[in-house]
This record gives structure tokens, C-alpha cells and sequence, in this order.
């Protein structure tokens, strides 16, 4: 069992999953949490491989403070205080960034301008609009690499189209796999599959 330490970033709270000296940072989505599913299984199965992980709450999400807003910029910027503050606080490890959804999303656009060794998107929008407001990765994904897109076959909210125009534009290393399940990877067996080839992922590119 890994060692947890809960965490405050000016009002974005989080907490770290000790595992090793590289962290897979979870970034959820619109309506989602640090308590979803797929994030907490990840953290357990993280320290099988030796990994940290880190799960934290978008503002006026979960436990974290300040306002809810759903465009991908303003989350991003909750993303870069809280990779700040890790690698401030964890100079010397590595990071990969693990994004369902909106959080798909961001962890695209933090990509595009730092550097981490991995990321994995999992049920992401490739562009999306909501009350006039209209959000993309397009400019984004093509300075991406090292990327795992996976997706749901069975997705009721971002059609299977959106995960392989993100797979197309971006830099290889670059892999897509698709899963027999829904939007938030409901079937048990499909999100094991998942979070394993996420893992295995990596695992490849953080030694």
C-alpha cells in the first residue's frame, strides 16, 4: 500500500499516492472528481509498477475551492499551479499525465507547452461547444508526442471519430485503442484493460 499525502495548492486539493520516484498526474472531467473510478484504481495499480500518483479536484470541483468552469484554458491553469508545485516539491522525478474528457483535454494543451514523459488520453473531445463557447485541441495535439489515445466503441458523448483525429495529429511515439464501453468506462473488465495498457504506456517511456 502506498503512502498517501493530502494536499492544498492555493485552494486546489489534491492527494499524492507515493510510489516511486516518477507520478502519473490524473486530470478528471466536466462533472467528474479525484474519486472517480478510473483515477482511483489507477493509483493502486500505479504502485505495482513502482509509480506515484496524483489525483487532485479542478476549482469548484470535488473538495477544491473557487469557481467551476467548464473551457479547457482556465482548467489548464489549475493543472500548471499544481505541476508546479510538484516539481518544486519533486525536482527530480518524472512525470506523465493521465486526462479523461475535458481533462483530456487539458492534459493535451499542458502537454503542447511542457514537457512530460508520457500521456494518455482516455474518452477526450477533440473539440467540443457548449452555449456558444467553443473549445479545441487542434493547434495542441500536433506538438504532442508519446501519446496513448484511448476510447470507447460504445462512447454515448464524444463519438470514436474525435479520439482518431487526436491519433492523426499527433507526433509519433503514438498509439489508439478502442474498448467495448461507454463514455466513462463503465464495464469493469474493458477500464482493467484500460488503465493496464495506460500503465504499460507509461512505464515505456518514464525509465
Amino acid at each position: 500500500m502506498s503512502r498517501l499525502e493530502k494536499f492544498d495548492v492555493n485552494g486546489i486539493k489534491g492527494v499524492i499516492h507515493h510510489g516511486g520516484d516518477a507520478f502519473i498526474v490524473c486530470c478528471h472531467g466536466l462533472y467528474s472528481s479525484k474519486e472517480s473510478r478510473k483515477f482511483v484504481e489507477m493509483a493502486q495499480r500505479a504502485a505495482e509498477y513502482g509509480i506515484g500518483c496524483v489525483r487532485f479536484d479542478f476549482r469548484g470541483c470535488g473538495e477544491s475551492e473557487g469557481e467551476f468552469s467548464y473551457k479547457p484554458e482556465e482548467r489548464l491553469s489549475d493543472l500548471e499551479e499544481v505541476m508546479k508545485w510538484l516539481m518544486k516539491k519533486y525536482s527530480n522525478a518524472s512525470y506523465a499525465l493521465f486526462g479523461s474528457s475535458l481533462g483530456g483535454m487539458v492534459s493535451i494543451k499542458y502537454a503542447s507547452k511542457h514537457e512530460v514523459n508520457a500521456l494518455v488520453t482516455i474518452a477526450t473531445p477533440y473539440e467540443f461547444e457548449i452555449a456558444g463557447y467553443k473549445a479545441s485541441v487542434a493547434g495542441d495535439v500536433e506538438k504532442c508526442s508519446h501519446i496513448l489515445v484511448m476510447h470507447g466503441l460504445e462512447d454515448e458523448l464524444v463519438p470514436k471519430e474525435h479520439a482518431e483525429m487526436i491519433f492523426r495529429k499527433a507526433r509519433e511515439p503514438k498509439k489508439i485503442i478502442f474498448f467495448k464501453t461507454d463514455h466513462r468506462f463503465s464495464d469493469d473488465m474493458e477500464r482493467s484493460k484500460a488503465i493496464d495498457e495506460a500503465l504499460k504506456w507509461i512505464k515505456k517511456f518514464l525509465e
